[in-house]
């Protein structure tokens, strides 16, 4: 009876760890968190909205390269226009404020769509 119960908790701990490890990756975690700062009120994941404002997140992940991420990072930071096409993306204050570490998660995120 013992050695069943063992290998059974052990499969509830690991299956924990694997979901808690995806979870906190760039996965869901990074997809609330461009909810939560409001990206996704100009930008969608895919090309599946013709009438989005701003480009898709995996059409960035395919123009940009991972080299490029500190100066996404700015942009993200920054706002601006010039970055794609003539739309400008609105500055801090206009849109939800995003830190550093906010800015360089989500342009990771962003940038391993296209892997």
């Amino acid at each position: 009876m013992k050695s069943r119960i063992v290998p059974a908790i052990l499969v509830g701990v690991f299956s924990m760890g694997i979901g808690s490890a995806f979870g906190d990756s760039h996965g869901m975690s990074a997809m609330k968190l461009a909810e939560k700062k409001k990206c996704t009120a100009c930008h969608t994941v895919t090309e599946s909205d013709p009438m989005a404002v701003a480009p898709s997140f995996m059409s960035i992940a395919q123009r940009y390269s991972m080299e490029e991420s500190d100066r996404l990072v700015q942009v993200v930071l920054t706002g601006g226009e010039g970055h794609w096409g003539n739309v400008e993306m609105p500055d801090m204050g206009v849109r939800k404020d995003v830190t550093p570490k906010e800015a360089e998660k989500l342009v990771q995120w962003i940038l391993d769509m296209d892997e």
